[in-house]
């Protein structure tokens, strides 16, 4: 799923005399694009104007919804914007699907349905989930209770689809699929050498949801599974997934509950799991577009919270690509002002070129289209007070979409877009509109950065974040168990690597070149104090070790659309179901005590030691087993 953001359809030349590529200072010209250039360059005036008139219910709101709601109100804004879109989707019936952050659940969701909306969900948080009309979004973040209401955060998976491999698949299924990763990390051997089969564990998966899961059940590949009542979400990741822990570890018990539902249910199943659902293996392939890469928000603090509590949790590392393998779609670092403005936007934008030169946009690869963008920054969750701005910009340096929240101390550090589906040559600006200048980091998921005429694409590593990255969690990188991954990621890749089925992970053996690299660069406590007060660039903060351990994907299930199952999303479940093995040989193990022998007896792919794109390296069941003392049989 894809979070989307408002696209622009204006254009917007870029002003004489600003350097968007190589360095210097532009020689003014005229051109017969002057009078579009005043024309819209009045028409986002009047967008960044809508930020001085802000009601204090506004000051709560997306840009999104107030700039949907004033281009419906107001008809000289309009006329400004003849071909403006928020791309906010608004239903027939005038609602939208918003999130509503507050302190008193079920007052706001009274609230929401005297208004004429509907509640689709609330959290233990205080937070609803819900469909409400656009004109009554104002009476709603008015109320005391409510601190922010925004459109529907979305999700993904780290799922990545190979239509074409999935087709000869589908000519050759074996009555049980098997998962190609039981051999490849040595699970069928270890569990006979040493007796072990996952018994006396419980794995639980988070994903979003098990549709199919009774067909899996009926054809042998599952057995029962505790699915938290009424948490069976939507879709069929989940059902891959359990399919492959059970694999692994036959004798393990199985749980699941969805992560779609929204963010705050989906810290709350975490947490369920643990508590009612008694689970000591967790694991899930989800990421919320706007999970803090620098502070551990809800989510991540719902796995710190189960972790504590003696669960070992895993979470897919992300398939956005890494500096190693040229497939990042990631920037990060210090904010630099380039001295410049773009027209009629208020603020400095960034400079991306570390030298001498000025470079205000960082180009996107053709295969960054539809992609969502998103910018974060180092101010705490919740308490922005820096007010930084993102555009998106056309080969001709025309502004095509923007995202412009306010941020003046009660917001968060977030703001995000999304690539038009059709054009080329796009690219993005970071731009401060007031306040301090900040680390920030910037992410065209599944996308890329890349040169493109006189624009070099700036990337660096670092991507894998959110509770992905929370202290104790497992944070899984992939490595193909067998068959390469059949498309090329963007035209022009080299070939994608293949796994070594039916032998054994070795050093020799190559990842994914999609899958997310780290290392995680922190500036928060969860509690939004300063790690190390009074910095907030990239000389402070704190930096935690991930991603953690390697696992395979590309491996068989008996699920429609996951034949084989690539990603992450498919590494993660091994891994956890690796870690169940060891519980079950020792039950007395402390999650301290499985770390390290899961780390310890890992085999080292790429650079010597820990690496940001392997972590520790592959996961081995027997080497495992051994590490954490368990005596073979």
């Amino acid at each position: 799923m894809k979070r989307t953001s408002r696209v622009a359809g204006y254009s917007v030349p870029l002003a004489v005399g600003v350097v968007l590529a190589g360095s210097g200072v532009a020689v003014a010209q005229q051109s017969a694009a002057d009078v579009a250039n005043v024309r819209t360059g009045t028409g986002i005036s009047a967008l960044q104007g809508i930020k001085k008139t802000l009601s204090p219910a506004e000051q709560k709101q997306s840009s999104q919804l107030v700039v949907e709601k004033r281009l419906r109100a107001d008809r000289t804004l309009a006329a400004q914007l003849p071909d403006y879109r928020t791309g906010l989707p608004v239903t027939q019936a005038g609602t939208v699907a918003v999130d509503i952050a507050g302190t008193a659940g079920a007052a706001i969701a009274k609230a929401v349905r005297a208004a004429g909306g509907t509640v689709q969900s609330t959290s233990s948080n205080g937070s609803v989930r819900a469909q409400l009309p656009l004109n009554a979004v104002d009476r709603i973040a008015a109320r005391g209770d409510v601190r922010q209401v925004q459109p529907a955060t979305q999700a993904m998976t780290w799922n990545e689809p190979d239509a074409q491999r999935q087709q000869l698949a589908k000519k050759a299924v074996a009555a049980v699929q098997v998962s190609e990763g039981d051999k490849t990390h040595g699970a069928d051997t270890a569990r006979t050498q040493y007796g072990v089969n996952g018994t006396g564990v419980k794995v639980c998966v988070l994903s979003d949801g098990v549709n199919s899961l009774k067909k899996s059940q009926d054809a042998g590949e599952l057995p029962a599974v505790d699915v938290l009542p009424g948490q069976a979400g939507s879709g069929d990741e989940g059902t891959a997934m359990l399919e492959i822990v059970h694999d692994l570890a036959p004798g393990a018990t199985l749980g699941f509950a969805t992560a779609f539902t929204s963010e705050s249910s989906f810290a709350d199943n975490i947490r369920a799991l643990r508590t009612t659902g008694k689970c000591t293996v967790i694991v899930d392939d989800v990421a919320y577009f706007d999970e803090s890469p620098f502070q551990d928000t809800q989510v991540a603090q719902a796995v710190n919270d189960v972790t504590a509590a003696g669960a070992l949790y895993f979470s897919s590392a992300g398939n956005s690509g890494n500096l190693t393998d040229g497939t990042s779609g990631y920037y990060e670092g210090d904010f630099r002002s380039s001295g410049t403005t773009l027209p009629g936007v208020t603020g400095t934008p960034h400079d991306f070129d570390p030298g001498s030169g000025v470079q205000t946009a960082d180009p996107l690869s053709p295969g960054s289209l539809g992609r969502p963008v998103t910018l974060f920054w180092s101010d705490p969750w919740g308490h922005s007070t820096s007010d930084y701005d993102l555009f998106l910009l056309n080969a001709s340096g025309s502004v095509v979409a923007s995202s412009a929240n306010p941020q003046n101390g009660s917001q968060n550090p977030y703001e995000s877009l999304t690539v038009p589906t059709s054009g080329s040559g796009y690219r993005v600006a970071v731009v401060k509109y007031n306040g301090a200048d900040r680390f920030f980091a910037l992410n065209v998921i599944r996308g890329r950065f890349v040169d493109s005429g006189s624009l070099k694409g700036f990337s660096t590593a670092g991507v894998t974040s959110g509770h992905s990255a929370a202290a104790a969690a497992f944070s899984v990188a992939a490595a193909p168990a067998a068959t390469a991954f059949g498309r090329p990621l963007e035209t022009g890749d080299p070939a994608n690597p293949a796994g070594p089925y039916p032998g054994l992970f070795t050093s020799a053996s190559k990842w994914e070149r999609f899958t997310s690299d780290g290392q995680r660069h922190l500036f928060y406590n969860a509690d939004g104090t300063e790690l190390t007060p009074g910095n907030v660039s990239s000389t402070g903060g704190a930096t935690r070790a991930k991603p953690d351990l390697t696992a395979a994907d590309g491996v068989a299930t008996s699920v429609t659309g996951f034949q084989p199952f690539y990603g992450t999303s498919a590494a993660a479940p091994h891994a956890a179901a690796i870690a169940a093995l060891l519980l079950s040989g020792k039950p007395s193990a402390t999650p301290a005590e499985v770390r390290t022998a899961l780390v310890s007896s890992a085999i080292d792919l790429g650079a010597p030691g820990f690496d940001a794109v392997t972590g520790n390296g592959v996961i081995m069941a027997g080497p495992a087993l051994a590490a954490l003392g368990v005596p073979k049989k």
